[in-house]
């Protein structure tokens, strides 16, 4: 492999507007943007490479890929955090991926690892290969299924959409009374798209969910999130808060495994490994049962450089490194 010097560098983003709704939070109410629309964790980034000689702007997710071949020699996906907004948004998203996949431009992570991860029935193709997931049935585009029995065998359940990010569309059904109540809406979304249904993990209120950040499929550093108090998301644009910290022994040996695991988790559906995403978020959850991964998130994952400063300096020097 070879060094890359001066590269021309697209970070991907959404538009201004978007970063309002996460920034500041209560948890910390002065992390907020100096040059949108990059946000305050990716500008971290966009410094370090500007300092090596980088030449780094910022590309809102959309733009016409034919002309993003002629100024950009490589794009880096970091937060087009809008897409989620709207089926049409979703839909336009997965699009313009597939757009990029054609232009030969150097892309991370690769167009088709991210489709892949878009679509949390991935975690089934985890668990085909003895990987431990948070139990997930997935009910598919023009299915349905009674909740109520499912909940009866469990401390309540969460529903959320196949294609989703930030909590957007779940939902969390404490009782039998609830599920009857949710049906027929949750009957209604399975004819617009694929959902999920996993059963409520009780830990999440009092351990938090554990993320762990690998770049290049490496273990960069971790970060403990618990939810507000009486709350079930760790967002903390939700009001969660954060915690940097490394991880228990069994959270990170899960996350080792994990990361080396998505090439053959992307081959259950490709037929093919794909090569080690540039970087990856693992969510675990801890429980009972032992640790479950809840996400492996490769498309628009805040990967909080600010927890491990040196994290900067190791993602450009990935990025300084030319794929085989």
């Amino acid at each position: 492999m070879s060094h890359l010097r001066s590269q021309r560098i697209g970070i991907v983003t959404s538009g201004v507007e978007k970063l309002a709704d996460y920034f500041p939070t209560v948890a910390e109410p002065d992390f907020v943007p100096t040059e949108p629309p990059f946000t305050p964790d990716d500008q971290l980034l966009v410094d370090e490479l500007r300092q090596r000689g980088h030449h780094v702007s910022a590309v809102v997710w959309g733009a016409e890929t034919s002309q993003l071949a002629d100024r950009f020699g490589r794009l880096i996906v970091r937060s087009p955090w809008d897409y989620q907004d709207s089926d049409e948004l979703r839909q336009g998203f997965l699009s313009w991926l597939s757009q990029l996949a054609a232009t030969g431009l150097v892309v991370d992570n690769e167009p088709d690892v991210m489709l892949w991860l878009m679509d949390k029935q991935y975690l089934l193709d985890f668990d085909s290969i003895g990987v431990s997931i948070v139990p997930t049935h997935l009910v598919s585009i023009g299915e349905s299924l009674d909740l109520e029995p499912l909940i009866e065998r469990q401390q309540g359940l969460i529903v959320k959409p196949a294609i989703s990010a930030a909590g957007a569309g779940l939902e969390f059904l404490r009782d039998s009374k609830a599920a009857r109540d949710f049906q027929a809406e949750f009957t209604a979304r399975c004819q617009r798209g694929a959902q999920l249904v996993q059963p409520f993990l009780p830990e999440i209120q009092t351990k938090g969910e554990w993320s762990l950040v690998y770049l290049g499929g490496e273990y960069s550093h971790g970060i403990r999130k618990l939810p507000a108090q009486g709350q079930i998301l760790v967002h903390a644009e939700r009001g969660g808060s954060l915690r940097f910290s490394d991880p228990p022994a069994a959270v990170r040996g899960l996350g080792d495994q994990v990361a080396a695991a998505v090439p053959d988790a992307f081959a259950q559906q490709h037929g093919r490994p794909c090569r080690m995403p540039l970087y990856l978020r693992i969510d675990v959850i801890e429980t009972a049962a032992g640790c479950l991964l809840s996400e492996c998130e490769g498309v628009e994952p805040e990967l909080f450089f600010r927890a491990r400063r040196s994290s900067t300096t190791r993602f450009a020097d990935l990025i300084e490194i030319e794929p085989e």
